[in-house]
């Protein structure tokens, strides 16, 4: 059967379910990584060095502080390096729970991550903090955490030059390891565009 162009009308079903499925991939892709990663902040946060952040080491990073619980998965009243890593992705953005957990037995396992987009995929370790080799609504959650979102970038441009550079950013524990990161245009300021588009 073919349509007045004479493309068959199976041939453009295949092409109009194509082109959707990238458009839905793209609105639905996965951030792979907050702007700020594990690197030498956790040991800046682990005061006592002993392995894991408190909720006393984190009160002085609102970033941090706010949303501790939520990235406390194993509520343990601490954060250890493998949540601290959950908490710094930001994962499924603009794709809930119940989205990616396809046959609703309440985790994603890791065949239903290499489902997704590629972040999660490669993101599925670092989310799944007990090591049980799936994700809990829990664990989920820490990693759907986007910690820049309690940091005022008016508060961080002292100067108000309308930038942020390696000296300001350094006030907010969390932005210390990826100035590099967020600086998307590499010129090495963060533009409040820069930040603004970090905390989607």
């Amino acid at each position: 059967m073919a349509n007045r162009q004479g493309y068959p009308v199976v041939t453009k079903l295949i092409l109009f379910s194509t082109i959707a499925l990238l458009a839905l991939a793209g609105c639905a892709t996965m951030q792979d990584v907050n702007p700020f990663g594990p690197g030498k902040v956790f040991n800046d946060l682990d005061q006592d060095g002993d392995g894991v952040i408190s909720q006393a080491e984190a009160a002085p990073e609102p970033a941090l502080a706010r949303p501790f619980a939520r990235l406390d998965t194993d509520r343990d009243g601490n954060l250890s390096t493998k949540e601290y890593q959950a908490a710094t992705l930001n994962v499924t953005r603009g794709m809930n729970f119940e989205q990616v957990d396809l046959n609703r037995d309440g985790v994603i396992s890791k065949r239903e991550a290499d489902a997704t987009p590629l972040s999660l995929r490669e993101a599925f370790d670092r989310i799944d903090a007990d090591g049980d080799d799936n994700i809990s609504p829990v664990e989920y959650q820490a990693a759907t955490t986007n910690l820049l979102q309690g940091v005022n970038f008016q508060e961080l441009d002292t100067d108000g030059d309308g930038v942020l550079s390696e000296s300001e950013t350094a006030q907010a524990v969390i932005l210390r390891d990826d100035l590099d990161r967020l600086d998307a245009d590499g010129d090495g300021w963060i533009s409040r565009d820069e930040f603004i588009a970090a905390q989607r």
